[in-house]
């Protein structure tokens, strides 16, 4: 016990630390130490703090290098196993990692980073500030699946010596260093002579700074076996080797010990509770389902007031209750969860209300007059293809159940997710749902997702894609919160930004998921949450021997 308060301890003076040297880490500082006082009490009882093998339940996520891998979070954090960011993320904030620390010019725009002596690559090839300087070249012309900077933050990448680089930035951008953590570094010697990354599944693709190498890889099983990389940096792994295995059931394969981590559902959580030999943690509202309207196929839908109607008309409160067993959190027109450390609790509401629905609909000049369902001004009829994953047809179906009451008729079309998430990404859709992660990440997001100006890009599977939304004020907000280094300043223009969109419905979020993990703390009990993120097999820090980071420094 005394051992993980010293943990927690180094983690805050971590954190302050950084805030010293680099400005901020993107955090409101009250809702970080409330952070730091919920992990310390999800850790109270002791449990194993290492063990040889995990076993987690496995699915293919492509093969996992930056350019290569599936874009989804269980894809990303494969790529976050074998490579390394300048900067990472633990339970407080973001964190020195091949960096050992940088320094940032008065008017924000250069970044100096040092990196740490002695890294090598999985083949023993040092690390060098060359490395990185490549890896952003390169990735001006290979655009990766995972990680990377979006176009435009970056003007040019120097190389001021072996161990020094220097980040120029085409302006002030107050998310810099947040970005960096998902900006994995790729070895110069390997990636130089490889002009399609894309179809580069050579064993040298996987090569390396992290703390992991792959030691299996089964595209047809959905199979990963991630075993200790000599060679790393970094403190030592808390889990020799890693084993994403092919489950039909993943709760029935956690009872029969064949994985050591799974996600509980609120009505099985009774087979757990009474076995002291399981934890039971509740995720943050961090994973959730949006509705995405394409306006430019269908410019009717660029009226608020109709998009206003899907809103009053769709009952959030009860996807959470049917769907997510009560696991969930209604969605908030402003986009951000409620357990974001930026959330607006004063935005405007959109309770269930047919009535209201319908009232808007009328002012729009969207009327039933033959009792056959709403109608344009032009006499079209209001119906439209709601696409989605076939495990997400029961969230459809109750959608579809309550716009029919206000006379808009939808017809549901299941499809395979990865062909969803590409129907999303070219704008071949009506309507839309897609569920994914993120929603705790840098409220930057809501400048990334929804303002069409400036810099912007965001992958589909991190829910981009709103078709024919435009915004002058949102557009205006979005530059001014880029650019803000104060984050106290950057907050209320966060606050405004979601009032905005709160008002605007460029898109629904339907629900937000607080899904339950448990584990065996007898085999292993070093799981730990990023603070923006929900998924604790995630992080890369939940592998390693934590005080290790400190011997590092």
């Amino acid at each position: 016990m005394e051992r993980k308060k010293l943990l927690m301890l180094f983690s805050v003076f971590l954190a302050a630390l950084i805030l010293m040297t680099s400005g901020c880490i993107g955090q409101d500082r009250d809702q970080t130490e409330k952070l730091a006082e919920e992990t310390l009490a999800e850790n109270t009882a002791e449990g194993s703090q290492k063990v040889d093998v995990v076993y987690l339940s496995g699915g293919d996520y492509g093969y996992p290098q930056p350019f290569t891998i599936y874009p989804r979070g269980p894809g990303s954090s494969k790529v976050r196993m074998i490579f390394d960011s300048l900067v990472e993320r633990d339970e407080i904030g973001i964190i020195p990692w091949l960096a050992e620390s940088w320094d940032v010019s008065p008017n924000g725009t250069e970044y100096t980073f040092h990196l740490r002596e002695g890294v090598r690559w999985s083949d023993g090839t040092p690390l060098t500030a060359s490395d990185v300087k490549f890896t952003f070249d390169y990735e001006l012309e290979n655009v990766p699946v995972s990680g990377g900077i979006e176009a435009g933050v970056i003007d040019n990448v120097q190389v001021v010596d072996a161990s020094t680089v220097k980040f120029v930035l085409s302006q002030p951008v107050s998310t810099f260093l947040y970005k960096l953590t998902g900006f994995k570094i790729i070895p110069e010697h390997i990636y130089k002579d490889v002009s399609d990354p894309v179809s580069f599944l050579d064993p040298k693709a996987v090569i390396g700074t992290g703390p992991f190498l792959l030691d299996e890889y089964s595209k047809e099983h959905g199979s990963y076996r991630f075993a200790t990389n000599e060679k790393f940096w970094g403190p030592e792994t808390a889990v020799k080797a890693v084993e994403f295995i092919p489950v039909s059931d993943s709760l029935i394969a956690f009872e029969q010990g064949e994985i050591d981590f799974t996600g509980v559902s609120p009505d099985t959580l009774d087979r757990f509770k009474s076995d002291p030999d399981v934890r039971i943690v509740q995720q943050p509202a961090f994973w959730g389902y949006q509705f995405y309207f394409n306006m430019i196929k269908f410019p009717e839908l660029n009226d608020r007031k109709i998009r206003q109607a899907f809103a009053y008309a769709i009952d959030r409160d009860e996807l959470v209750e049917k769907i997510a067993r009560g696991a969930g959190k209604a969605g908030k027109m402003g986009i951000l969860s409620e357990d974001h450390i930026w959330y607006n609790p004063h935005q405007p509401e959109y309770d269930y209300n047919p009535d209201k629905a319908r009232t808007l609909l009328d002012e729009a000049g969207w009327i039933d007059t033959d009792g056959d369902g709403i109608r344009d001004k032009n006499g079209k009829k209001l119906s439209y293809v709601l696409s989605l994953s076939s495990g997400e047809v029961r969230i459809g179906e109750l959608i579809k159940e309550r716009l029919s009451e206000v006379g808009i008729d939808v017809q549901v079309k299941a499809l395979e997710s990865k062909s969803r998430d590409a129907n999303l990404n070219k704008g071949n859709f009506e309507l839309l749902i897609s569920g994914f992660g993120g929603w705790g990440a840098d409220a930057d997001y809501l400048r990334t997702r929804y303002c069409d100006t400036g810099l912007q890009s965001e992958s589909v599977a991190s829910g981009a894609a709103v078709y024919g939304y435009h915004n002058d004020t949102l557009n205006t907000l979005g530059a001014q919160e880029l650019q803000e280094p104060d984050d106290g300043k950057r907050k209320e223009i966060v606050y405004d930004m979601q009032t905005v969109l709160a008002e605007d419905i460029p898109a629904i979020p339907l629900y937000y998921t607080t899904s339950y993990d448990a584990w065996r703390i007898s085999k292993y009990d070093g799981w730990m949450n990023m603070y923006d993120h929900h998924a604790r097999t995630h992080s890369i820090l939940s592998y390693l021997e934590r005080d290790g980071i400190a011997e590092k420094r």
